[in-house]
């Protein structure tokens, strides 16, 4: 009986994860580069609050629940941990549009923010005073972060409030600008106009360059998803309305073809999406 056998098993990981938080005492571990990438990636999703345990929690509730709902509805027991596998991945494939949406957005701002912070120090303003007009007067989707830099600059120091805003934009450019301006805070200088000069000029050409590509691989990605969806559709329908049809699945061998073709539609899916995928850029400070 797959659903109280998945259940179960659901109910013991819930009872061991209460246990092991409850017992387990409290020390500091350093962060591996897995868990620093998985942070820096919740970040860019707009996922301040979460923490890449919760996250990742979250994921295997998603997994859990897509394999019950599988079980419910086509009665496959080989068929419903693979669906599980398959819902616990949503989460991250649905953060990981949205981040690469919004990173898009907040590299557009960023190379505003930078010719704006160029150009005030250019009239003569310092640094802070800069940054305060990015505060008032910057893109719109970074005055909120600009306004807690000048507000947490006040009462923790100014590298110490450029290092959290780096920390949370998780953003190669910005890890550029931050290790700027606090060479510039640190030792002085007479360049640092100049630096952002180029910084702006260079982000925003790679920035042109990023968008024609993008226009031109988003019709392939939609094709390649309507074609993964259109034979899980029919399956699911046919399951739901006519199950005596595919009763040829409900033996382990039928079961075990079914399976090799949704790995075979997951595998060309990330595929073509692998190979539409744009080079990420490393981040110069952790």
């Amino acid at each position: 009986m797959p659903v109280p056998l998945l259940l179960s098993l659901g109910f013991g990981f819930g009872v061991y994860l209460l246990f092991e938080g409850l017992t387990s005492p409290r020390r500091e571990r350093q962060e591996t580069d897995r868990l620093r990438r998985l942070r820096d990636f919740l970040h860019r999703s707009g996922l301040h609050d979460v923490s890449p345990r919760d996250f990742l929690l979250f994921s295997l509730g998603a997994g859990l629940l897509g394999a019950l709902v599988t079980q419910q509805l086509l009665r496959w027991a080989f068929l419903s941990p693979l669906a599980g596998l398959l819902g616990a991945c949503l989460p991250y494939v649905y953060f990981a549009r949205r981040e690469q949406r919004r990173r898009a957005v907040f590299q557009v701002a960023l190379a505003d923010a930078v010719a704006q912070l160029r150009d005030g120090i250019r009239t003569g303003l310092s640094v802070q005073e800069a940054l305060i007009g990015l505060a008032r007067t910057g893109p719109d989707v970074l005055r909120a972060e600009f306004s807690a830099l000048v507000r947490e600059s006040r009462l923790d120091g100014f590298e110490t409030s450029l290092n959290a805003l780096r920390d949370r934009l998780a953003d190669p450019l910005f890890d550029q600008v931050a290790a700027t301006l606090v060479l510039n805070e640190q030792l002085g200088g007479r360049n640092v106009s100049q630096v952002l000069d180029r910084l702006a000029a260079s982000t925003r050409g790679q920035l042109r360059v990023q968008q024609d590509i993008r226009a031109q691989q988003a019709q392939n990605a939609v094709t390649a998803l309507v074609m993964v969806l259109i034979p899980v559709f029919l399956l699911v329908a046919i399951r739901v309305l006519n199950p005596d049809y595919l009763t040829v699945f409900s033996v382990w061998p039928g079961q075990l073809v079914l399976i090799a073709c949704f790995i075979s539609l997951v595998v060309g899916y990330r595929a073509v999406r692998w190979c539409a995928q744009l080079p990420g850029e490393p981040r110069v400070l952790r």
